[in-house]
């Protein structure tokens, strides 16, 4: 405001008392310069300049006053940032911002006319003096917010698949909500050695599909199927499907149809399933160099194409040719990769495996089996293979590619896919909660390439407890390092508002695991230095690592695939690097690897490197050199805004810098993982140096009904609350906030969820039109995280805003309270 009243009280000077008029010369001409082009499109939100300019420069300074008019409505519809403007002395020209906002209302082409009125000073009216400005209409969202219709449908959920010395056994339970047609449907059951089911195909069984009651109060038992190994050849192939009705149709990719289950296994010499890894002999290069190491993008990004159609763009990487060139690589550093499967035979990460220091959950359900080796007998690609290839390939060894710690302790836990096993038993003592029988508590990082999406849901209490003990007791009380992919729900849309293309369509804030200070949760980034576009965005990110974009018409990420022509992922999805390729004619290796089940393998083998750089660090160190060290991409990505009802809403900020001095992202949290600046902030680092950890309590109200504060339909302002907080330590850093909130609305979607912190710092904690919350009425006490206030103060106002952003639903916000982890942080 004083800058203002000090430009104001100068052009007064000048236009008054400082020179007026100049009446020995002749008065210039005043004229407006239209932008370059007068059609705006609301959708893109854009600012628009429209110049005053003289047609030669004066001595004195010129005030043009500005009539604005038209059929758009100001305040609503734009924003101009004058309504005069003053061109000073020896100046050619000065503008006025037109700010048009984007809404979704269906109201035609609108004008906005800009018009010049009085002019003081020594000039007058130019040729041109008015301009029109048509803003275009955009998109309007009309979502059909009635409920999902489940009549005529049938859903199929695979329940159980083990292996005996005589058979295969597996099911499903078949959800059938078909009211309304002459005959029950029926499930088919068949097998073949062809992938594609076009020949061999043999029928196992066909039952009829009772009607399920559409409340759940009775849950079907069921469906279970035997498949007698007699009935195979050895050394072959096989294939499974269970379909209701009709013959499903592949996609374009070789995917099965969506309404299906399949499973896949191979069988030995002898006629059995394979249950272990059987280790393949390989001729590796001559040279030991790497042959795919040139393709691998995400650790030397010079412009390849690795197989794809296109190329990325160079150094749009990990940032870390010189480890590569130092052999920082994790000597030392014992990595644990919690999966369904891994090739611990596979011959480009043998090498690397621990003895005895896997573990298969799923063993004493498959026979032949070892509880020491994580294999999965599903020939489709088993995940962790490839997920461990981007962290751990040995390097130098003449085969493949290499990880991005080609030195790391590697060892695997399977988790197995049955709903017979005991899955949240195998994963806490997968995650550092047994020291034998499995052993994971040696584990230095744990990756956890998984996660699921879940309408306003917590972690369970066991889980949170184990993350507790495993970043406060295990390395040696430095804490272990928990890894896990942010999800690949942006465009995972259905029943899209326009705006989801913008902020995504399930926040990873909706996985009820990463909302934990304990987790670093990682996005993913393309080979052109941008996020991958399936890459789930939140305040709870940390950092991006590569993931790429498929690996067909973009670079994907090249790995380790199971080893063999007749195994794989490339079997579902053909590519170039598997068609006969001189590079992988034994078939051990993809090109088409991704998401952000990629990222987090990336970002674990860097933190190895760190580690391996200096072990005596903490998890929080290491959280700490990895936000401080980050690579800001996409520095231009816009901010994401939108009027509703007449009022603007940032629905996704662009890049913030809060007041700690940290840039802030939700689709990228603090950056890209630079490993070459974490590693250089690593050899000067003293360990555990941000002080104690502390979790303070809740601050607000533990009554889930507290407030009664109503939530304006379709209304950008929403509402808003605030509350004090005064007792924390002054010298108190904050490492994370978590909300707690309690709404009620009948469709939550249309909820957006914003914090501020005392220091003005804004995070959007839950973005607008979340399909997460599609259909549900009701949250409470849900918690969610934001990195976005790292190592401000947590003392002073917060304010929390409830925005409805779709009409014909009410609601109110009943209560919110908040929790800070924080630490006493050394000044940078």
């Amino acid at each position: 405001m004083r800058a203002s009243n000090s430009l104001a009280f100068a052009a007064i000077l000048v236009l008054g008392g400082c020179g007026g008029s100049d009446s020995s010369q002749p008065p210039v001409e005043v004229s407006l310069v239209a932008p370059a082009s007068t059609d705006i499109a609301e959708a893109a939100g854009e600012k628009v300049r429209v110049a005053v300019a003289v047609d030669r420069i004066a001595s004195t300074s010129i005030l043009a006053t500005l009539v604005i008019s038209g059929s758009a409505t100001r305040g609503q519809d734009y924003e101009a940032s004058a309504e005069s403007i003053i061109i000073p002395a020896y100046t050619p020209s000065a503008s006025v911002e037109v700010d048009v906002y984007r809404d979704f209302d269906m109201e035609g082409d609108e004008t906005i006319t800009i018009s010049l009125g009085e002019i003081e000073g020594n000039g007058q009216a130019g040729a041109r003096t008015s301009i029109d400005l048509v803003i275009l209409d955009g998109e309007p969202a009309n979502p059909d917010k009635t409920p999902a219709d489940r009549e005529d449908s049938v859903l199929i959920f695979p329940t159980h698949f083990f292996i005996t010395e005589e058979s295969v056994e597996f099911g499903a339970v078949v959800l059938n909500f078909a009211l309304e047609v002459a005959a029950p449907p029926r499930l088919f059951v068949e097998w073949s050695n062809d992938i594609h089911f076009g020949t061999g195909v043999n029928l196992l069984d066909s039952v009829d599909i009772p009607v399920s009651t559409p409340d759940f109060q009775i849950f079907p038992p069921p469906q279970e199927f035997s498949l007698p190994l007699n009935l195979l050849a050895p050394n072959e192939t096989y294939f499974i499907r269970l379909y209701v009705d009709s013959v499903p149709e592949e996609s374009d990719a070789g995917q099965p149809a969506w309404n299906q289950v399949r499973h896949s296994f191979a069988t030995n010499a002898d006629g059995r399933v394979i249950t272990r890894c059987l280790a393949p002999v390989r001729a590796p290069d001559a040279t030991a160099s790497d042959p795919l190491f040139s393709e691998q993008w995400h650790l030397q990004n010079s412009g390849q194409s690795a197989f794809s159609a296109s190329a990325g763009v160079a150094g749009a990487d990990l940032a870390m040719s010189a480890a590569i060139r130092d052999g920082h690589d994790g000597d030392g550093v014992k990595l644990a990769v919690v999966d369904t499967g891994l090739e611990i035979c596979h011959p480009d990460l043998a090498a690397n495996v621990e003895p005895g220091k896997s573990f298969n959950f799923a063993s004493q359900l498959n026979a032949g089996s070892s509880p020491t080796d994580p294999f999965n007998h599903d020939i489709l690609g088993d995940h962790g293979t490839s997920v461990a290839g981007v962290a751990a390939a040995v390097a130098g060894n003449g085969l493949g590619g290499r990880g991005v710690a080609s030195g790391v302790e590697l060892r695997a836990f399977n988790l197995g896919t049955n709903l017979a096993a005991d899955s949240e038993f195998a994963l806490l003592n997968s995650l550092g909660g047994s020291s034998e029988n499995p052993d994971s508590a040696s584990a230095h990082i744990f990756n956890m390439s998984f996660g699921t999406v879940a309408p306003a849901q917590n972690p369970v209490d066991d889980f949170v407890r184990l993350l507790q003990m495993g970043t406060t007791e295990l390395r040696s009380g430095r804490g272990a390092l928990y890894v896990k992919s942010a999800g690949n729900a942006f465009d995972f849309c259905g029943n899209q508002h326009p705006l989801n293309r913008d902020v995504g369509c399930a926040s990873s804030n909706s996985d009820p695991d990463e909302n934990l200070p304990y987790i670093i949760n990682v996005g993913a980034f393309n080979a052109s230095d941008v996020k991958s576009s399936y890459s789930s965005a939140g305040a709870n990110l940390w950092v991006v690592a590569p993931g790429g974009e498929g690996g067909i018409e973009a670079p994907g990420i090249v790995t380790t695939d199971q080893f063999g022509v007749h195994a794989g992922f490339d079997l579902v999805q053909p590519h170039a690097l598997t068609m006969n390729h001189p590079l992988n004619m034994d078939g051990d290796y993809i090109a088409t690897f991704g998401g952000t089940s990629s990222a987090a393998p990336a970002a674990a083998g860097a933190i190895a490197i760190v580690l391996g750089v200096n072990p005596d660090l903490t998890w929080r160190d290491v959280k700490h050199i990895l936000a401080t060290s980050a690579r800001r991409i996409d520095p231009d990505i816009r901010e994401v805004r939108a009027s509703f009802g007449g009022n603007l809403f940032t629905a996704q900020h662009a890049w913030q810098t809060n007041a700690a001095g940290y840039p802030f992202h939700n689709w990228y949290g603090f950056g890209a993982i630079a490993v070459d600046d974490a590693v250089a902030m690593a050899q000067i680092y003293i360990p555990d140096s941000l002080g104690e950890f502390v979790e303070s309590p809740w601050f607000g109200s533990d009554d889930a009904f507290a407030l009664d504060l109503a939530i304006p339909d379709y209304d950008g302002a929403g509402v808003t609350d605030t509350f004090e907080v005064s007792s924390l330590p002054g010298a108190a850093n904050i490492e994370a906030v978590v909300l707690e909130i309690s709404v009620d609305h009948r469709l939550s979607s249309d909820l957006a969820i914003q914090l501020t912190s005392p220091s003005g710092t804004q995070s959007i904690l839950n973005p607008p039109f979340n399909r997460a919350l599609d259909e549900f009425p009701l949250i409470r006490g849900w918690q969610v995280l934001s990195n976005a206030f790292y190592d401000e103060q947590p003392n002073g106002t917060w304010t929390v805003q409830v925005v409805d952003l779709q009409s014909e639903d009410t609601g109110s916000l009943r209560s919110w309270r908040l929790r800070f982890y924080y630490g006493d942080h050394p000044e940078n």
